[in-house]
């Protein structure tokens, strides 16, 4: 009985003491050098704080987190006289003493709502690419891919996405197979993949500036361009794109995606593309679907006008790997017929999309989740060059990539 009225006392010894410190935390002293007295002199400065707020630095006296906060409260309050370097002042403080004014019952939510606007989200990769026989498509490298969107108002957004990549074998050298849209290997360490604002504009929700395109399944178009695309529609999806690409060729355009069911889309594409001012017309048409249960078919085909060559696409997978799904994986394998001539693609065409050129042959593989927000993937393609049919292709992938 003693010993566990002994146990009992010690209990509440610790948990009243660790509340006691708790409760003292709002008052403990802020350092001297801390960069909150700056801030507060410069506001005081300007008139934003006053009385005793602008006098609390007489002297070489500290003040506590709780006495910062309130005077926070009160700057906040008088925030929509602010100018706009103030107001970023205002959230960083704001932001410091979150806790404190959420203690004295301080709403923020504005500045919350400012913090929210911003975001950041990307993609760290390594991969391992392999050509079994030979090496003109071997790519063992590291990648960083960081976009930051920023909210202008509840419809408007800015984006901004930059690539950070280095190969293994050479790692002073600029971006590996496929360039990344980086011309002649200049060594760049990163590039601005995107640039662009969006929003509804006419009715349609629109983008405006350098941002990636696909065609319809890939099978055409697969870069970065630079112009305007205008979305209208939700059964019926219609996109209008007047842009420019990478290799300054203008492209005047128009793709629909049918929404037959919510397992099922027909998609078609027409493009016409100024090429060294020859007018290059492009047409695909394809659809996706799931057959059964964990099984999904995606068929396509693409033809352009200046060529007899068509090229083909055709996939079956089991299941779908979801990085936000731990332990989530699928199977596949994919036939593709992609002579040169029959899609548009330049010298700075991405990574992947090199190996879908001039190509016809099989791809098996598969995806798997092994944490949240990861990706294993592993295939193997093997076929001949499209053109002649001369040239075998091998190629072996193992890549991670971790998302944030």
């Amino acid at each position: 009985m003693r010993k566990s009225l002994w146990i009992t006392l010690t209990l509440l010894l610790v948990f009243g003491l660790s509340n006691i410190a708790w409760a003292a935390t709002p008052f403990s002293d802020v350092p001297a050098n801390h960069w909150s007295y700056a801030a507060v002199k410069k506001l005081a400065a300007d008139g934003i704080i006053e009385g005793d707020g602008a006098g609390a630095f007489t002297g070489n006296k500290t003040l506590t987190r709780y006495e910062f906060a309130v005077m926070v409260a009160k700057v906040i309050a008088k925030e929509d006289k602010a100018t706009a370097e103030q107001k970023l002042l205002i959230d960083k403080l704001a932001i410091e003493y979150k806790e404190e004014l959420a203690g004295l019952g301080i709403r923020i939510k504005a500045i919350e709502e400012r913090m929210d606007a911003l975001k950041l989200s990307g993609v760290a990769r390594v991969r391992n690419d392999e050509q079994s026989n030979g090496s003109m498509y071997d790519d063992k490298h590291i990648n960083l891919d960081l976009t930051v969107s920023y909210r202008v108002n509840p419809e408007w957004s800015v984006n901004v996405e930059n690539e950070f990549q280095r190969t293994f074998n050479n790692p002073n050298a600029g971006n590996s197979a496929g360039d990344n849209a980086i011309a002649d290997n200049e060594g760049i360490d990163s590039q601005t993949e995107q640039l662009y604002v969006a929003g509804p504009l006419a009715g349609s929700s629109t983008k405006l500036g350098k941002f990636n395109y696909t065609s319809p399944y890939g099978l055409v178009f697969d870069g970065r361009v630079m112009g305007a695309e205008a979305s209208f529609g939700n059964v019926i999806k219609t996109t209008f794109l007047s842009i420019n690409t990478d290799a300054d060729d203008g492209c005047k355009g128009i793709d629909m995606t049918w929404n037959i069911a919510n397992d099922t889309h027909v998609r078609a594409n027409y493009q016409r593309i100024d090429v060294s001012n020859v007018n290059k017309n492009y047409y695909s048409l394809g659809f996706d679907t799931r057959i059964t249960g964990d099984l999904f078919l995606t068929a396509a085909a693409a033809k352009a006008n200046h060529t007899d060559n068509k090229a083909y696409y055709t996939q079956l997978q089991y299941k779908m790997a979801e990085s936000s799904v731990a332990g989530s994986s699928d199977l596949f394998i994919n036939y593709r017929k992609l002579p040169t001539n029959a899609v548009y693609y330049t010298d700075k065409d991405t990574e992947d999309r090199i190996l879908n050129i001039d190509y016809k042959g099989l791809r098996v593989g598969f995806d798997y989740v092994p944490t949240l927000n990861s990706k294993l993937t592993a295939w193997y393609m093997s076929g001949k060059d499209a053109d002649t049919g001369l040239n075998t292709i091998k190629i072996y992938r193992g890549q991670i990539e971790f998302y944030f």
